[in-house]
């Protein structure tokens, strides 16, 4: 018998699961016992453990690269661990795919859930097991309708089932995806950061769905930063940091300001290693932002400085990229001002922004600004081909002779100037990317996420690049979740939090704990 989602009952699903580990409680939903995972260069997870009971809400969390996502994909089927064991109701499982977890009643609701916009609610809800109706031929479209009413009603959501899921905003489709979870008997249920597009009126109707199905019987893994919400809603929390266990406690036993600490552990109070401004810094404002408001910001009042580095960090989410898209064009506000060199600036867009001076170096370079197909050479001087054309033919010489320029400059690792750029590493890209951003004669530098995915000696090189275009009177914004990297470079770090600056710190006076408590907001700091 072939069941409906694709899965043969008989065969895969029997292969997955085997033993039974010492110690099992039955009401143990899931455990996963001293998982490891290695990715080239990083040990992703280390003897890693948790255990997921019925019934509860377990909370997951830690900074940027602690492993989170990582144990959420092992768990659900996306990455196969090199070793350590899973259990499920008892009995160890294989998970080998997606498929096979979600078969196995494992479910994951990702920031945006995968949901198909054409078709409606119900048919999303019901999608793989839609009834049938004569000679199973039709979809008895009125059948799944009034299931789909059922359950949405069960659950306490408004939501029309005969309505296109286009239509819906996050909170809804979120609703669905949830909705899709349950008609599909999930036990374990994977909230990936599930309040990042929400407001506070859609968060109370989440926390209210997450009670309605804890009272059921299902076990929740809720992945968030907001410890406030983990704080309301999760029973247990697991710390990682690093790839390793750092703790699992229950939440009464807990308070933010231990979380944060354990998050941080002895590198914490540690300060920026790079304390003292440029010297060649100034006080004249390179740019500045009065009041400016869009969908994601509000109010933000920021200064940088030539020959000044700024770091801006917060949450995912917290306004960081809607910040780098404003200074770019690709976003305008729907108030306050910008100013850039004292005089208005609001540009209609990218082409715009570079000729003032102004260039966003995108979070990921290899889609947004380099061609992969392309030599590096072609990449470098894309913004700018008059530089190297002569009444209106490029000059191949010239394009060639200025990226060795920059090759040099910046130390870009290649083989040659010809060299398609898709076949450089991560952080050469990146070298790339401010190649030609340089070469765009850019006075003012917006960095997104500047070092993620490149390996230590790339990282320390991109620093060096950063503070070495501050001594040239460069004005450099660095848009980063990586608290620690930005703070071994920087002068200020910003931070941005639900689209506000909570706190503007001198980056020689801080440490990482005092900059993750406020973009956390542990300790109930208001924004200003």
């Amino acid at each position: 018998m072939t069941r409906s989602d694709g899965l043969s009952s008989s065969s895969e699903l029997a292969s997955a699961m085997t033993g039974t580990p010492e110690g099992y409680q039955s009401d143990e939903l899931l455990r996963a016992d001293r998982l490891n995972k290695r990715f080239p260069g990083v040990q992703a997870l280390q003897a890693v453990s948790i255990s997921l009971h019925r019934g509860t809400v377990h909370a997951l969390v830690g900074q940027n690269g602690a492993g989170k996502s990582t144990l959420v994909k092992c768990i659900s089927g996306v990455y196969v661990p090199e070793s350590g064991h899973i259990y499920l109701e008892g009995r160890e499982v294989r998970l080998l795919s997606p498929r096979t977890a979600f078969s196995l009643g494992i479910t994951t609701v990702h920031q945006r859930p995968q949901l198909l916009p054409s078709l409606s609610v119900a048919e999303n809800i019901m999608l793989g097991q839609l009834p049938v109706r004569k000679g199973r031929v039709f979809i008895d479209r009125r059948q799944i309708n009034e299931d789909s009413r059922a359950l949405l009603a069960r659950l306490a959501v408004s939501i029309d089932p005969e309505e296109p899921v286009s239509r819906l905003g996050a909170a809804e489709r979120q609703q669905v995806a949830i909705a899709k979870a349950i008609y599909r008997n999930a036990k374990l249920l994977i909230l990936d950061e599930p309040t990042v597009c929400l407001d506070a009126g859609r968060i109370e109707q989440l926390f209210r769905l997450i009670e309605e199905l804890r009272r059921y019987g299902m076990a929740i893994l809720y992945v968030s930063h907001h410890l406030e919400e983990i704080f309301r809603i999760a029973d247990q929390v697991t710390v990682l940091r690093d790839g390793r266990l750092v703790a699992t406690a229950s939440t009464a036993e807990l308070t933010p300001g231990h979380v944060i600490t354990l998050m941080a552990g002895d590198r914490g109070a540690v300060q920026s290693r790079n304390g003292k401004r440029s010297s060649s810094s100034s006080t004249q404002p390179a740019i500045e932002l009065h009041n400016v408001s869009t969908k994601a910001l509000h109010g933000i009042d920021l200064m940088v400085r030539t020959g000044e580095v700024v770091g801006v960090t917060g949450l995912i989410g917290a306004g960081g990229h809607s910040l780098a898209q404003v200074l770019f064009g690709l976003e305008q506000p729907q108030s306050g001002e910008v100013l850039l060199g004292g005089r208005p600036f609001r540009p209609r867009g990218p082409k715009q922004a570079i000729a003032r001076g102004v260039f966003v170096v995108p979070e990921d370079t290899a889609r947004s600004t380099l061609v992969p197909l392309l030599s590096l050479a072609a990449n470098v001087t894309l913004a700018d081909l008059a530089a190297v054309s002569h009444r209106g033919f490029l000059s191949l010489a010239r394009e060639r002779e200025l990226a060795r320029h920059f090759v040099s400059e910046l130390a870009i690792a290649s083989p040659s100037v010809t060299s398609p750029v898709r076949t450089l590493s991560g952080g050469n890209q990146q070298k790339v990317s401010l190649a030609k951003a340089l070469n765009a004669k850019a006075n003012v530098l917006i960095l997104e996420e500047p070092t993620q995915g490149v390996d230590v000696r790339a990282k320390s090189e991109i620093h060096n690049i950063i503070r070495d275009l501050a001594g040239q009177d460069k004005a450099v914004i660095v848009i980063s979740t990586d608290i620690r990297d930005l703070l071994e470079f920087v002068d200020r770090l910003v931070a941005l939090r639900n689209g506000k600056i909570v706190a503007d710190f001198s980056a020689g006076e801080t440490s990482y704990t005092q900059v993750l408590d406020v973009t956390i907001g542990a300790q109930g700091v208001t924004v200003r």
